[in-house]
């Protein structure tokens, strides 16, 4: 099975993308009730990954943090899980953070609120089949920003917010090693969420290296759960 965002995205998301790296992007991020960044007190940052694609890229990348040690928060697509479900284990097991991304990573802004009641029941079934639970953060899929349907629906199901970020690594557009770690070295300071990808090589390549620059820089990868605390 390969799923990857960049199969999802459309023009109007690509005109989204657009809007986060203008002025507006700061606006946006303001006025949002999402959680886009953890406190700016400590270096602590979170680096998130949706999990969807390519099954060894995503063995790669745990690879990677296994052996650095360094947790992280992922985002599963339902679809993923389902064709996958013995990643759920790994993430679980090596203390990771294991979250809901919808059941098929559909635009979810564009969708009948039924459509969004089954993504979200759907990925959460699929967590709690696999877990035990329905894991305790939620990201909408095709959108950097929930909407007030959106965070309805959600906390109809047990979550209480849905995490956004503020830092887009853009490895889902398989940039190359160098651009994915500027992107994100570039804009992560204390407290940041980072978003990126399983199902892209240019993750696993940039990784090791961007995981160094991190320490160098003074900030060390968390959970969401540990960076948020008691926000969650």
């Amino acid at each position: 099975m390969s799923i990857s965002r960049r199969s999802f995205l459309t023009g109007s998301a690509l005109a989204i993308a657009g809007l986060v790296e203008s002025p507006l992007a700061a606006i946006a991020a303001s006025a949002s009730p999402d959680i886009t960044h953890g406190p700016r007190s400590a270096g602590n940052i979170a680096l998130t990954f949706h999990a969807a694609g390519e099954l060894a890229i995503a063995h790669a990348i745990l690879d990677i943090l296994d052996s650095t040690k360094t947790p992280i928060s992922v985002f599963a697509v339902g679809t993923f899980l389902k064709s996958e479900p013995a990643i759920a284990k790994r993430i679980i097991s090596a203390g990771h953070d294991l979250g809901n991304h919808t059941m098929t990573h559909t635009q979810m802004k564009t969708i009948s609120a039924a459509k969004v009641d089954s993504e979200i029941l759907g990925c959460a079934n699929e967590l709690k089949k696999l877990t035990g639970t329905h894991g305790k953060w939620f990201r909408p899929s095709g959108t950097q920003y929930s909407t007030a349907l959106i965070r309805k629906t959600a906390s109809k199901y047990g979550y209480k917010h849905c995490i956004s970020y503020e830092v887009d690594s853009k490895d889902y557009q398989d940039p190359g090693k160098a651009a994915v770690i500027s992107n994100v070295l570039g804009n992560a300071k204390n407290g940041s969420i980072v978003s990126m990808h399983f199902g892209h090589k240019n993750t696993v390549e940039a990784l090791p290296t961007l995981l160094k620059q991190l320490e160098s820089k003074g900030l060390t990868p968390v959970t969401l759960t540990q960076l948020l605390g008691p926000i969650g």
